[in-house]
């Protein structure tokens, strides 16, 4: 058993909501970054309400989240019963409980004079129908307040400390991304505004032995989750990291409660034998394991932020002898959302969306020119210089924005045969990723160069974003010259 101590911005957090509902407000977000203990101030309130004689009732939507609040809650001697399945800490007499959305929405509500939501930024309908009354006290908790119509249900936000904020004062550790290759998403289905899974994966897959490769330069057998665009993407993941010699375990719907379960609990352990944990998106909200030094994106997004963010989060926690998380960016979304990722991290959030029409206009984020260093693969802010790998930048290279898609391009400059060959392997790989006519990699050659590529053919290597994005501005380029 161990006292509840809080941080002064925890503090400041709770003292920030109080005073929202003593105005009157009965909805509220904790804005918390990802690390910063929002479970352990959820415990710190429900001990309050309980020695108040009151009840509080906390609310997640995910086994992991529900076991994880309930091991906290014990580990503070709270006494309190679980609203899960057949749950073996089934005690409705308890004033304090931990529910999962989907029991309360086959079995109702208990009574409770105060909500506490979990990643309340996933608006669910079991919840909302709950709280939009305002008859009861509810606070959700989330790293990430930037969904669509979260003003709708809640009243007032309090931030009190963003994630810049903690990794400068060393509660949380600071990153640094490295993206060697990602997939051409260009043309790719989107459904609900992001890219379908399904077609995401067959764009993913060719890239599958970078995401390998990168991790036994970088990660050097470090802990790390890696985020899939499906349960094939993952499963072929793991096949190709257990190839290299790196267990690693998968936690997708497939594989079942106990097996879940049994390799998170594994996963855990600081002797642990698995280096890694495969996800398409179970492990992105909520998982706590501080030992996790190297996070893998190969699940491009196309606008959900949210998720990129909460993604991120997974490596950010600190832990005894952690100095630095290394994300490994197969996706692109470093590129994609590097000016809004930058801003929400020395920022957070203050508005809700629709919650304040009109009070005030949206703050407009500077926008953050990347750069990706051709010799290490790091991704920084424009400099003179690589700030890991110390390679002084061309001053012609800059980063060009282009429908959504950051990419480095680098100023024409005398090619020689090495990097003619290394172009040409790249428009081949392009080609059987793509299932493009035999050909199509020497015509590009042709186009780009004036001759056509030398024979033998090189072997495909994954094309780099200065090279898809030269093949994308030629297909513009065709498209709008058919037009004319």
């Amino acid at each position: 058993m161990h006292a509840i101590e809080l941080r002064d911005y925890q503090r400041q957090s709770e003292d920030g909501l109080r005073a929202h509902i003593r105005d009157g407000a009965r909805n509220l977000i904790l804005s918390i970054p990802t690390g910063g203990g929002k479970t352990v101030i959820a415990a710190h309130m429900m001990a309050e309400c309980r020695a108040k004689g009151r009840r509080a009732i906390f609310v997640a939507d995910r086994i992991a989240l529900i076991d994880q609040t309930s091991a906290t809650l014990d580990r503070y001697a709270i006494d309190h019963g679980v609203l899960q399945g057949q749950h073996w800490r089934y005690r409705p007499a308890e004033p304090i409980q931990v529910a999962s959305v989907q029991t309360l929405a086959r079995r109702g509500w208990p009574q409770a004079d105060l909500i506490i939501v979990d990643e309340c930024h996933a608006l669910q309908k079991t919840i909302t129908e709950r709280i939009i009354a305002r008859a009861t006290v509810c606070i959700g908790l989330t790293a990430t307040p930037i969904t669509r119509g979260l003003g709708r249900f809640y009243d007032r936000i309090v931030t009190v400390a963003t994630t810049n904020t903690l990794i400068r004062e060393q509660f949380l550790v600071p990153f640094r991304v490295f993206a060697a290759s990602e997939p051409d998403m260009s043309g790719v289905k989107t459904v609900a505004g992001e890219w379908s899974d399904d077609a995401a994966a067959e764009r993913a897959m060719p890239i599958i032995g970078d995401c390998v490769e990168e991790y036994l330069r970088h990660g050097a057998a470090k802990k790390f989750i890696a985020f899939g665009c499906n349960v094939r993407h993952c499963e072929e993941m793991q096949r190709q990291f257990a190839a290299a010699g790196v267990l690693c375990e998968l936690v997708t719907y497939r594989s079942g409660d106990e097996a879940r379960a049994a390799a998170i609990a594994e996963f855990r352990k600081p002797d642990s034998y698995l280096r890694g944990l495969i996800s398409v998106s179970a492990l992105s909200k909520g998982f706590d394991v501080s030992d996790v030094e190297v996070i893998i994106m190969a699940r491009p997004l196309k606008s959900s932020l949210a998720e990129h963010m909460q993604i991120l989060g997974r490596g950010l926690r600190s832990h005894a002898g952690k100095r630095e998380c290394i994300v490994l960016d197969h996706s692109g979304n470093c590129l994609r959302f590097w000016s809004a990722m930058h801003d929400f991290l020395e920022h957070g959030a203050s508005v809700l969306d629709d919650a304040e029409r009109g009070a005030r206009a949206a703050r407009t984020p500077r926008e953050r020119m990347p750069m990706r260093c051709p010799a290490c693969a790091h991704v920084h802010d424009a400099l003179p210089a690589c700030p890991v790998c110390g390679k002084m930048h061309d001053a012609r290279t800059l980063t060009q924005h282009a429908e959504g898609a950051l990419h480095e391009v680098a100023a024409a400059a005398r090619p020689g045969t090495a990097d003619k060959a290394d172009f040409h392997a790249q428009l081949l790989a392009i080609a059987h990723q793509r299932g493009y006519a035999h050909g199509w990699a020497a015509n590009k050659f042709r186009e780009k160069y004036g001759a056509w590529p030398d024979e033998p053919a090189p072997a495909p290597r994954a094309p780099t974003a200065a090279v898809l994005g030269w093949v994308r501005s030629r297909a513009i380029a065709f498209a709008k010259g058919r037009q004319a």
